[in-house]
């Protein structure tokens, strides 16, 4: 009698679970034919509406989402390079900026360095392609490393200067730059930032890579007359227009690259390697000049280096923005000297 009670007790234990497990599979098979979601979407729809059955959790609920949807709208905006703009709790619409106002104010100061004498400069050769960044063929002479030395010796004696960073674009040319001025500088290695996504890299010269430098005096007058004009592209790539950059998409670098390192940094000295119409371009966008004039106005010889300190209060007249990234003014400035 013992084993057919405790069978009998067996059989009635599976006998609800069963139940039990096939109660909840129905349910669960309610909720994914849209027993929940049509349960859910009636209670939307009904929202705003003078219902009682809608409390006030729903409403916090609902405030959240929004507040999500608001947070992932500007961080898109920071990562894809675009303004969005958001909608307030009290419906004013505020634009959300991605990138600094150039040019204005800046709260670090930056030593612009061009690379040191490469093999491709004994060549008179030109080369962008990205294809051979790291072809150590392409790297410093003798000559280059005695010009990065005396880079470093003009930021540390003759400015004064104390880097604590050091960025530097991933050709060979300008790498073993950075390598070199990194040991005088006394920075360690974790102080260097090889930069990658290509804000420092050459101008992109489509098809006059390798061709003679004598090449550049008719981008250049190009650049005098248009902005936008490029380098004759390379004909037979995939992206023809992928392979050149006018001066304008060198301006959208500077953008990027500033906005980062002002946002990143603080009070602080930043060296920047890389090449000449980078550099040149980075001049005049952060002074607010004319583009098409960058390789007149601030031309980069092998291993120049150019200081550019606009952490002070603007000159009288200048087209440069008194705040910096954040809105804040200079020491002893203030918003009401400007109205």
């Amino acid at each position: 009698s013992r084993v057919h009670r405790s069978m009998t007790t067996t059989a009635t234990t599976v006998a609800t679970r069963t139940s039990n497990t096939a109660f909840l599979g129905t349910r669960c098979v309610n909720k994914r034919r849209g027993v929940g979601r049509d349960d859910r979407r009636r209670r939307w729809r009904s929202r705003g509406a003078s219902c009682s059955s809608i409390g006030s959790d729903d409403e916090d609920e609902a405030v959240k989402v929004i507040h999500r949807r608001k947070a992932l709208l500007a961080a898109s905006g920071l990562v894809l390079g675009t303004k969005c703009y958001e909608k307030s709790i009290n419906d004013d619409n505020e634009e959300a900026k991605a990138f600094i106002d150039l040019p204005s104010r800046l709260h670090n100061r930056y030593f612009l360095v061009r690379h040191g004498e490469s093999t491709l400069d004994v060549r008179n050769q030109i080369l962008s392609n990205p294809s051979y960044k790291y072809d150590t063929t392409y790297g410093l002479t003798a000559k280059g490393v005695e010009q990065v030395h005396e880079a470093a010796r003009i930021i540390l004696e003759e400015y004064d200067g104390s880097p604590s960073w050091l960025y530097t674009s991933n050709f060979q040319r300008s790498f073993q730059t950075a390598l070199v001025m990194r040991e005088d500088l006394g920075l360690l290695f974790s102080e260097v930032r090889t930069e990658f996504s290509g804000l420092l890299d050459p101008r992109k010269m489509g098809s006059l890579d390798f061709q003679d430098r004598s090449n550049w005096k008719e981008v250049w007058e190009n650049d005098l007359r248009d902005p936008l004009s490029t380098p004759p592209p390379v004909s037979d790539s995939l992206q023809p227009s992928a392979s050149v950059e006018s001066v304008r998409d060198l301006y959208r670098r500077t953008l990027e690259a500033f906005t980062r390192l002002e946002a990143s940094y603080f009070g602080t000295d930043i060296v920047l390697v890389s090449h000449a119409d980078t550099l040149s371009c980075f001049c005049a966008a952060l002074y607010g000049t004319d583009l098409g004039r960058h390789h007149l106005d601030y031309p980069f010889e092998l291993g120049q280096v150019r200081c550019v300190d606009m952490s002070g209060i603007p000159g009288k007249g200048s087209k440069v923005s008194p705040t910096d990234i954040q809105g804040e003014y200079a020491v002893g400035d203030k918003a009401v000297n400007y109205l």
